[in-house]
This record gives C-alpha cells, sequence and structure tokens, in this order.
C-alpha cells in the first residue's frame, strides 16, 4: 500500500471516482477521501483474479483503512497546530512578562529619580530643606534611643550680597557652590549636609567631638580651598555648632535654631 500526491491528482482526474478497476494485467484499485475533493488517496494492486463479492470486500477494507488513516493525519496535523499554539502563546507570554518587568524598572527608576530632585538642591546638589529633615529626622531618633552623642552645624556665606552686587549673580553662584563644596567636606558621607536656601546651610552629624574642632575644620578646608582655587573673590563661612542633649525631649528643629542663633553670634564677633 502507498500513499502518493500522484495519486491524488490521477484520481481527482477521473471525475473524482471513488474506485478504478483495471482488467488484463494487474489489478488496481484507488479510493479517495474524501471522494469529491480528495485530501487523501490509497492505491491497492493485487495480480490474482478475484470475484465481485471480494472486491466489495477489498473495497469495504480498503476504506475503512482510508478513513483511518485520514483521521490520523488529521490529528498529526492538529496535534502540530496545537503545539504551534501552545509555543506562539508561551513566547507571547514570556515577551510579555519582559516588557512589563523593563516597565515596571524603567518606573521605579523615575520615580526613584523625582523623588532625590525633590529632596535636592538643584544648585549645589546637596540635600535641600526637605530633604534635609527628611533624612536627619531618621538618625536623630536613632541616636536619641541609643543616647549617641551627635551635633548640628549651622553655617552662612559671609559677603554674598556684595559679589552679586559688584560681580553679578553669576559670580554669586559660583560662590554658593564653592562654598557648599567646601562645607561638604567638613563632614562624613554618612552626615546629613543641606542647602537650606540663599547663602544658609545645615547638617546634622554624629560626631563626638567638641564644636571647637568642627569649627577648625570648616576654616582649615576655607583656607586650603581659596589658596587652591583663582577666584576673583574668596569663599568665607560663618558658622554655629550645637551638641543634641540625648536626653531632652526636643525636636531636632528646636537645634538647628540654636544653632543659627551660634552662627550669628560668631559672625558679629568676626564684623567687630
Amino acid at each position: 500500500m502507498r500513499m502518493t500526491a500522484d495519486a491524488a491528482a490521477a484520481a481527482d482526474a477521473r471525475s473524482n471516482s471513488e474506485e478504478q478497476l483495471e482488467y488484463g494485467g494487474p489489478r488496481r484499485l484507488l479510493l479517495a477521501v474524501p471522494a469529491h475533493a480528495a485530501a487523501v488517496v490509497l492505491a491497492v494492486s493485487w495480480n490474482h483474479d478475484v470475484d465481485t463479492a471480494m472486491q466489495e470486500a477489498y473495497k469495504r477494507t480498503i476504506s475503512y483503512i482510508l478513513q483511518l488513516a485520514g483521521a490520523a493525519l488529521g490529528k498529526i496535523k492538529s496535534h502540530t497546530s496545537l503545539e504551534r499554539l501552545l509555543r506562539e502563546q508561551r513566547q507571547e507570554i514570556a515577551d510579555t512578562s519582559v516588557s512589563h518587568a523593563e516597565e515596571l524598572k524603567q518606573r521605579d527608576e523615575a520615580v526613584s529619580e523625582m523623588r532625590m530632585l525633590s529632596l535636592t538642591d538643584v544648585l549645589t546638589g546637596l540635600y535641600n530643606r526637605r530633604g534635609f529633615f527628611l533624612q536627619a529626622e531618621q538618625i536623630y531618633k536613632l541616636a536619641r534611643r541609643r543616647r549617641t552623642k551627635s551635633a548640628v552645624i549651622f553655617a552662612d556665606i559671609d559677603g554674598l550680597k556684595r559679589v552679586n552686587d559688584e560681580l553679578g549673580h553669576e559670580a554669586g553662584d559660583a560662590m554658593i557652590r564653592d562654598a557648599a563644596l567646601v562645607f561638604r567636606q567638613t563632614f562624613r558621607h554618612a552626615d546629613v549636609v543641606a542647602r537650606l536656601g540663599g547663602d544658609e546651610f545645615v547638617a546634622y552629624t554624629l560626631d563626638d567631638e567638641q564644636p571647637e574642632v568642627i569649627l577648625s575644620r570648616i576654616e582649615a578646608n576655607l583656607r586650603a580651598f581659596n589658596l587652591m582655587q583663582e577666584r576673583s573673590f574668596c569663599v568665607s563661612i560663618s558658622a554655629g555648632v550645637v551638641l543634641v542633649d540625648s536626653n531632652a525631649e526636643q525636636t531636632l528643629s528646636h537645634y538647628v535654631l540654636l544653632a543659627d542663633e551660634q552662627m550669628y553670634a560668631q559672625k558679629r564677633r568676626r564684623l567687630h
């Protein structure tokens, strides 16, 4: 037995007949399913003579085999299509998952960037007022619970108005950036350093050193900076330091105000 495309064409060419017997040589039987538009054709041949009853029996048997073969081929085709569909669906799900994960990552990065921008001073790159209190409050509460020594430092740039008036606001902005750099260098990376606005800066540090030591570091960094930089102005900062009493029931804002008062006291001493 054999199934061929040529046989299908032959069967169709013979007016879609269901069978064809040839006598005077090998006996052949062609069966097509379906007969009106052959999708599967089975060709059978034998060399001995058979009577009409036997021919009908052959025909019925072969027709049944042909129908089973056609059904099996249909199942195989359906199974292959199903596998392809499942494969495409799995790939689509995988692609969607990757795309969704990338979207979530980009969204998280955008949210994180927007949050950081909302806490950062654009001119200096330090924390702004909101960023300072958001970050420093957490450390302040922890320091109080653990009875850890800490300090608040408030600073103000000397002569910024004069630089703005005489050299312009671009020079004034440069002076603010320089002062921010010097102020930031005075503290450790873990300390919270911010520009409150204008020419005012604040820092919160878990530092057990005496206030005079912190002020001395600021002055030393200022001298080194002014010696190394070629500017039409010298950067000068007045600062006040207040040690936090971890046993007192006071807010961080209270110590910022005290440090501000200490800063103005130092500025008055320097001016007189």
